[in-house]
């Protein structure tokens, strides 16, 4: 029996602009929290460099991680949870906010 559900994608052909402020990353990282049924343990963690940037927000039930590469135009979404999590509207959220359409 599982335990946690995970659930990675990588989204693609995002507009760069949207890759490089680490503050609306942290704001769809929290709404994808949200939309999923889980609670924060404390504020977004991010780490960036120019080009870059890495947003994670711990859960008491799992995990939303984003790891953004704005040149590339490119988002890798990390989602954790346990049963009863809904990850695919964790999946959802974060694909609206970054102006794509989930696969």
């Amino acid at each position: 029996m599982a335990h946690y559900a995970l659930r990675t994608l990588e989204l693609d052909g995002i507009a760069p602009q949207r890759l490089l402020d680490a503050g609306q990353l942290a704001v769809a990282v929290v709404g994808a929290a949200g939309a999923m049924g889980m609670s924060a343990e404390g504020p977004p963690v991010t780490r960036s460099s120019p080009s870059e940037i890495s947003v994670a927000l711990l859960c008491r039930e799992g995990h939303v991680i984003l790891h953004a590469v704005a040149t590339e135009g490119i988002c890798l979404i990390d989602l954790a949870g346990r049963p009863g999590v809904q990850l695919e509207r964790g999946l959802e959220v974060i694909a609206r906010r970054l102006g794509v359409t989930p696969p």
